[in-house]
């Protein structure tokens, strides 16, 4: 978390002094928050890509799945799931973006959502942003299972029923 490492364990860890890590970033706050920035960004691009190349909702729907399932194949987590974690231990520099993230998320996920049931691929109760949450928190909460556990079929089990739940059939 946050309070776990310090600009020395950086620097050993990419071969830079730390007065380089210094001259960039006046605080680790400041690190990070530019870490959550572009992890942001990438994510956006992520969806722009998915919004692109997916003409249907249910498309859409597995591109986004599909991009929590290649974070698990990298090895990794969701950065601002990780650091959402320990959001009370970070500064409040770092909470609107990590709360920004998940709403933007969200956002695009209900959009998703919402064009999916108008066109009648999708099939739920309640409203679309409430499902989207969910969605949201299944694949984050899946990530962190599977990433402990290292049980790729029981993530790809959940990308399914995330899936198949909502299709309609």
């Amino acid at each position: 978390g946050f309070n776990a490492f310090s600009y020395a364990d950086i620097a050993a860890a990419v071969g830079v002094r730390k007065a380089s890590i210094h001259h960039h970033f006046a605080s680790k706050g400041d690190l990070e928050l530019a870490l959550v920035q572009r992890y942001r960004q990438q994510f956006a691009g992520q969806m722009e890509r998915i919004d692109g190349q997916e003409s249907t909702a249910l498309g859409r729907l597995r591109g986004y799945a599909g991009l929590y399932r290649a974070t698990l194949d990298g090895d990794a987590v969701c950065l601002c799931g990780m650091m959402a974690s320990d959001i009370q231990a970070l500064p409040d520099l770092l909470r609107r973006p990590l709360r920004a993230f998940f709403d933007e998320q969200a956002a695009w996920l209900a959009g998703v959502l919402d064009a999916g049931r108008q066109n009648g691929e999708f099939a739920f109760l309640g409203p679309a942003p409430r499902r989207a949450r969910l969605v949201l928190a299944a694949l984050q909460g899946g990530l962190i299972m599977a990433h402990a556990t290292r049980d790729m079929p029981q993530f790809d089990a959940l990308l399914d029923d995330l899936v198949t739940g909502i299709a309609q059939r």
